[in-house]
């Protein structure tokens, strides 16, 4: 019997920030029966089930990074945008700021900020656990490693808020957007002449950059410029939606919450949990260099491809009882999530996100008996069809 689509998956705007709001009945209608969707108003194809997301990820000469990964948005000259050598010799220059070496003096300063944000909340009657934990840990851990001044912090926070918005798609880069980005374009200015003018001498990440040489190449002042954005666009908004987005998974399920005080060690394997089913980018684009048959489908030469990681890390194809929270999940039995991407792309600040995840997860199951939803307050979502979230979660914590 032939499948009849439900009236409300006709014609849908996959960029339209209200699409994804509560996208998982229309992920699984997709998943399911049309795995390779065109997006008629914008001129998109989007996938969804995990197999066809890996082998496009993993499949680089037929689908590239450098026409856009944002739909219908043109590329910068930062490193997601760039293909095969090119994108090798960028990211290991952006990789110097994130050695083994950083990495430890990272953890140490991430630890240090946990623990003052959970003494602060400890001692109020009512949390919002993005502002006051999930969100703040992220953004002074990537103030500190660029050492930008304490006065600048809020204002740089807010532009990135607003850039992120304009990853929407063409429709959403408003007035706003652009102004905010011309006021980051201001401040890593400033930034980059500071360091200059001191001799590029300092330990932080923008000076690393500066400093950071492959057989006789450096990042130019446009790549630096276009690396700063991406770091705090991907470093603040993966750790803070994963960490809000956890907690009030753990809320609800005391038993599982109480697991992890009572056994640390199962802490990283609920990090992965936590990061499959909150996934907070929506999706990446591709562009097609050739013609490609997909589910009896042909995707031309030259147009984008979004793949959907939210959905694919629910594919029941992939995962056992995909839509359940289980903090133990046995990754060795199931799929690994996309959350991060997969191949050449995978993301750079995945090592950091996870450690961010888990110094707070060891924090709060430790010294925090309950995280409850405060009474007669509501959870808030991020409306984008980029990143989700939560962008409010009033909560009461109960001591140890």
């Amino acid at each position: 019997m032939e499948n009849k689509c439900p009236a409300k998956f006709h014609n849908v705007d996959f960029c339209a920030p209200s699409t994804h709001d509560n996208p998982y009945e229309m992920y699984d209608y997709f998943l399911e029966h049309e795995p390779l969707y065109f997006d008629e108003k914008n001129g998109l194809w989007e996938v969804f089930r995990y197999d066809d997301i890996v082998m496009i990820e993993r499949d680089t000469e037929t689908f590239i990074n450098s026409e856009g990964v944002r739909p219908n948005i043109p590329p910068d000259p930062g490193m997601i945008y760039q293909d095969g050598e090119q994108h090798s010799k960028q990211r290991a220059l952006v990789s110097s700021g994130f050695t083994p070496r950083q990495m430890r003096k990272m953890e140490d300063r991430a630890r240090e900020i946990v623990v003052d944000l959970v003494d602060k909340m400890l001692v109020k009657d009512e949390v919002e656990i993005v502002s006051d934990l999930a969100g703040a840990l992220p953004a002074r851990l990537i103030a500190d490693m660029l050492d930008i001044p304490q006065e600048k912090r809020k204002a740089v926070l807010g532009w990135i808020n607003e850039i992120t918005y304009g990853g929407c798609g063409p429709d959403y880069v408003t007035d706003e957007v652009n102004d905010a980005f011309e006021n980051f374009v201001m401040h890593h200015e400033e930034m980059y002449q500071d360091r200059m003018a001191s001799g590029c001498k300092g330990s932080d990440l923008l000076t690393i950059w500066i400093n950071a040489e492959l057989n006789g190449e450096k990042l130019d002042e446009s790549q630096l410029l276009f690396e700063h954005v991406l770091l705090n666009v991907g470093g603040a908004e993966t750790t803070r939606s994963a960490i809000a987005g956890g907690l009030q998974q753990l809320s609800e399920d005391p038993k599982q919450y109480d697991a992890l005080y009572e056994d640390p060690s199962l802490i990283p394997n609920a990090c992965e949990e936590i990061i499959r089913w909150v996934c907070p980018f929506v999706n990446m684009y591709r562009t097609a260099t050739r013609d490609f048959e997909l589910h009896g489908k042909v995707i031309k030469e030259g147009q984008q491809v979004g793949l959907t990681y939210p959905a694919a890390n629910r594919d029941p194809r992939k995962f056992k009882d995909p839509h359940k929270f289980n903090i133990f999940r046995d990754f060795s039995q199931e799929a690994r999530h996309l959350s991060f991407g997969l191949g050449p792309h995978f993301c750079l600040g995945a090592s950091l996100a996870r450690l961010e995840l888990r110094l707070a997860l060891e924090e709060m199951t430790q010294r925090v008996k309950t995280v409850r939803q405060a009474p007669g307050k509501e959870l808030e979502y991020v409306s984008s069809s980029f990143t989700r979230g939560l962008k409010k979660f009033p909560a009461v914590l109960e001591p140890r």
